[in-house]
């Protein structure tokens, strides 16, 4: 493919259109910019992660959320878009994200003159962050991702639930499942009381016993709909159910381990600048951080490997990030990135504000209970 140079002087920066599309399992978003910048139209499109989908239905699909912006745009469906980035879930292997982009190419030669693939982490990196950081997903799954400065990436998790995504709504759902099993069997008893959970459990699930549970975990096994039953242990939380606080507090824990894998490969320049190491939060869990923030905090004093960190959530979509990949590629500098108004901070951390001893420990029985997640 021919690389695309930057603007000329007859292709005004107001006559680009430059494409960003965040994709997950679920659903995506696409965002057209022109060249300065200016956020021209957005359209919603079903799920893009091509390990699920398969390349051909993927690429469709892109090619599909394409030709609705040109449609919304007025422009032609034989005009190509300038530059596409695309940000999806399960890109984070370069040859796939090649063989992607050919098959873009080759089966819908109008949709874009060039492309740029990375995750959809990468994408909520570039929305919220001109200068690296770390993304930190806590959705269904879970995995960080961190971007230096000098564009390298490393990565901790994202394995799916078979290999743990601890800290997601899918690992806290399940931990509460198994609790509720395991104290009922007489296995191993719960380190509190289901009393609430289990009523929960059943509630949920519309079951009546254990056995009614059987569909749920093999034939009709839906990863998405058990993580949502993490909603109900947050209402558990906020009805001060020490079961459902000690699952939130242990996700936390998992969740700044995350942090500690990735961190000591930061850069000094994202992890001295102003707020210390900069944590873009993305996914649902994240909604439940008080009920984390005790668990968090511990595993990242413990660790002694991070100083400084701000906890920050995004307020704009990361296709946004998307697009400024895309006008990176083609070297459109005179795109405006506002970062700032992408995100809004939550939560400081410095270690010397935190005195000795002032976070205390959990529950002595639920750490000999989970020795697998420590």
């Amino acid at each position: 493919m021919a690389e695309m140079k930057g603007p000329t002087a007859a292709q005004h920066m107001d006559e680009m259109r430059i494409c960003g599309i965040e994709g997950g399992c679920t659903h995506s978003l696409l965002i057209v910019m022109d060249g300065n910048g200016k956020r021209l139209v957005e359209v919603p499109g079903p799920g893009t992660n091509h390990w699920g989908l398969g390349m051909e239905e993927t690429t469709t699909r892109i090619n599909s959320m394409i030709d609705k912006a040109k449609e919304a745009l007025g422009i032609p469906l034989s005009q190509p878009m300038d530059c596409t980035g695309l940000c999806l879930s399960g890109c984070e292997e370069e040859e796939t994200n090649q063989k992607l982009v050919e098959i873009l190419s080759n089966n819908f030669p109008n949709a874009s003159r060039d492309y740029v693939v990375g995750s959809d982490s990468l994408g909520s990196l570039k929305t919220g962050s001109d200068s690296g950081g770390i993304v930190l997903i806590a959705g269904t799954g879970s995995n960080a991702v961190l971007g230096n400065s000098d564009g390298s990436i490393h990565g901790c998790g994202g394995w799916g639930h078979m290999m743990g995504d601890e800290g997601g709504a899918f690992w806290i759902a399940h931990k509460a499942a198994k609790y509720v099993f395991d104290d009922l069997d007489g296995l191993q008893k719960a380190p509190h009381p289901i009393s609430y959970v289990w009523p929960a459990m059943r509630s949920f699930f519309h079951v009546p016993n254990r056995k009614a549970m059987l569909p749920h975990l093999y034939n009709n096994f839906d990863k998405s709909k058990f993580a949502m039953f993490t909603k109900e242990l947050a209402t558990g939380c906020e009805n001060n159910d020490p079961l459902c606080l000690l699952l939130f507090n242990s996700a936390g824990k998992m969740l700044a381990k995350h942090i500690n894998a990735v961190a000591p490969k930061a850069h000094n320049d994202i992890k001295l600048g102003r707020g210390g190491l900069k944590i873009i939060c993305v996914g649902s869990v994240w909604k439940s951080w008080d009920y984390m923030k005790k668990g968090f905090t511990q595993k990242i004093q413990e660790a002694k490997l991070v100083d400084e960190l701000t906890l920050l959530e995004l307020i704009a979509p990361s296709a946004i990030g998307a697009c400024y990949l895309a006008a990176d590629k083609i070297k459109c500098e005179g795109l405006v990135r506002a970062y700032n108004e992408h995100t809004n901070a939550f939560y400081h951390y410095k270690r010397e504000n935190i005195p000795t001893g002032g976070v205390s420990t959990v529950d002595p029985c639920y750490e000999a209970c989970v020795v697998s997640s420590s």
